[in-house]
């Protein structure tokens, strides 16, 4: 047989080898995450398995205004959402799968008209992806566990970290710290 025949199996093989190892398998719907501690603080690092559910599935969940924002990457308008002026102490969750995301202490008011943070609950939580849509380079964020979207970042924040995670307030549940103090592990 010759070599120029040989070339299409190996490349062939080479494809299958590369897809098998991007395809989902047990490793891949599974994600690192911080949930709340005993101290109310991020916990250990610990593997959750990813929420993966159908269109119809996550609408029926959520309703059509939070699917549109936190499913189809849609945006509330400024000034308008619910926990823009919210100034308790708590927690604030992902709507779709309620991993903690951002902690009260870290919010501030930006003045954009959306709730704005300069830190997430945990790093880990947060996942970032390059965003070009409207024309413009943005950096999207998402809930690692379920790949909600949330939200953007900017580097326009306060001190220390001198970011502005700027959400919205469909994307998020809030729980105050008498309802988080019934979640510590």
């Amino acid at each position: 047989m010759h070599l120029r025949h040989l070339l299409p199996a190996a490349l062939l093989l080479s494809m299958v080898s590369f897809m098998s190892a991007q395809s989902p398998s047990n490793a891949t719907n599974m994600v690192v995450v911080r949930l709340i501690g005993p101290d109310g603080q991020p916990g250990p690092v610990i593997q959750s398995p990813r929420v993966i559910k159908t269109d119809a599935e996550w609408e029926k969940q959520l309703g059509l205004s939070v699917y549109r924002v936190l499913r189809a990457k849609g945006t509330e308008a400024p000034f308008c959402g619910n926990l823009l002026d919210n100034h308790k102490d708590g927690v604030y969750f992902c709507a779709g799968c309620e991993l903690p995301l951002f902690a009260s202490s870290s919010k501030f008011n930006s003045g954009t008209g959306w709730p704005s943070f300069y830190r997430p609950f945990a790093s880990e939580n947060i996942t970032e992806i390059r965003d070009v849509s409207l024309g413009m380079v943005r950096t999207e964020i998402l809930c690692a566990r379920c790949g909600g979207h949330l939200g953007h970042v900017f580097d326009d924040g306060p001190a220390p970290t001198h970011l502005r995670y700027c959400l919205n307030s469909a994307a998020l549940v809030f729980k105050d710290e008498a309802e988080v103090k019934k979640m510590r592990k």
